[in-house]
């Protein structure tokens, strides 16, 4: 905050500041980074594992945990609590946090193209099965994450400058520092801005945008022929779909929008000059960053609510983690030997065979349950003499 400007004049704009990077932002977080494993592990159950589209839904899941991990985790600490991580040792440690936070976010934007180009291929031509070479995954992932180091290789080499606060305290700035020495760091500053709004969001947008509407148009409106699927496997195909079309939504809602306005229209040097405009300024910085950062904790709310798949199998997960492994063994043992008792009743033949161990406790269970029959049918026969 400038020191032009007296404190109490933003004090209810840093109480706002700390109830959102400080609380939702946390929030945002633990919530997120636990939703997103959680989504991660749903979609890798041998149910949904067979789909491509779930694989690397999977794997945009474990992305956005990156993104919570890195560029908001940074955001909370630098604006809610005033810890610069990135500065806090040399350049070395600063070029190797951003390099690696743009990485991340680049991946988890163009995952998103992958996915969608993926279930337009599978919307042209219904297969019999959904699965497809187990390399087509790993290989794509490792082409597109090499061409995006690529593209991010110069916040590696170049980022951040060290500079002196009031002429005294040395600083690491972990940017692209406009009034630089350095022609490469001036460079940089003026296009980095514009390189990551066009790589990372325009492209990707453009790209998801007209992918969905062929999706929809091939898995709604004009569905192909598909009669030698089963019903279920239709409609099972279809709500992986959906939950397809929900994230890619939720992304071109929440991320797009914000920061395609952050980067038009949100300038720091217009915003000093007055206090309305630097509380305008911090305004909508602050709305912009919840956008963008809600869209990253929230992978598990749109799988959950546009997928009646997603909710079967993570009711599924839910009841082996916590059903007791004795109940399930006992469950289990129950239905084998009520199994083997049916086939003793219709075939007498085989109960002379020679029997193993888990049979033999199995005749044990069936007799004790004619034991149990008998001794209800003779009290019954008690009972009706002394009725007489």
């Amino acid at each position: 905050m400038p020191l032009a400007y007296p404190v109490d004049m933003f004090a209810t704009l840093l109480i706002i500041n700390r109830i959102v990077y400080c609380g939702y932002f946390l929030f945002l977080i633990l919530a997120g980074t636990c939703g997103n494993l959680l989504t991660a592990i749903t979609l890798l159950q041998a149910k949904l594992r067979k789909y491509t589209t779930c694989q690397f839904m999977a794997v945009c899941a474990l992305l956005n945990i990156g993104v919570l991990l890195t560029n908001t985790l940074n955001m909370m600490l630098s604006q809610g609590h005033g810890i610069h991580l990135r500065s806090l040792f040399d350049l070395g440690w600063c070029r190797i946090n951003a390099f690696v936070a743009q990485w991340i976010r680049g991946m988890a934007s163009w995952i998103l193209v992958i996915v969608a180009f993926d279930r337009f291929q599978q919307s042209k031509v219904v297969r019999h099965t959904s699965t497809r070479k187990s390399s087509v995954v790993p290989y794509t992932l490792f082409i597109s994450s090499f061409i995006l180091l690529i593209l991010n290789l110069h916040y590696l080499l170049f980022t951040g400058t060290k500079l002196s606060l009031n002429g005294i305290t040395p600083f690491i700035a972990c940017i692209f520092y406009q009034q630089s020495n350095n022609h490469i760091q001036r460079f940089f500053a003026t296009t980095s801005t514009w390189q990551e709004l066009v790589t990372i969001i325009i492209v990707p947008c453009i790209l998801t945008l007209i992918l969905n509407i062929f999706i929809i148009k091939n898995s709604f409106l004009k569905p192909v022929s598909n009669e030698h699927l089963k019903s279920r496997s239709k409609s099972r195909t279809r709500r992986v779909t959906t939950m397809l079309l929900a994230s890619n939504i939720g992304f071109l809602a929440l991320v797009a929008p914000a920061q395609l306005f952050y980067a038009l229209t949100f300038n720091p040097q217009i915003g000093m000059q007055s206090p309305d405009e630097y509380k305008s300024f911090m305004i909508q910085g602050t709305i912009y960053q919840c956008l963008i950062n809600t869209y990253y904790a929230a992978s598990f709310v749109f799988c959950f609510a546009s997928s009646s798949v997603f909710r079967r199998e993570i009711k599924k997960l839910f009841q082996k983690l916590f059903k007791s492994k004795p109940e399930m063994n006992q469950k289990l043992n129950d239905r084998h030997c009520a199994a083997n008792e049916t086939c003793s009743f219709i075939s007498p033949a085989r109960t002379s065979e020679p029997k193993s161990l888990s049979n033999d406790r199995c005749q044990e269970y069936a007799l004790e349950k004619q034991r149990l029959k008998r001794g209800t049918i003779s009290t019954t026969e008690d009972d009706g003499s002394l009725e007489q």
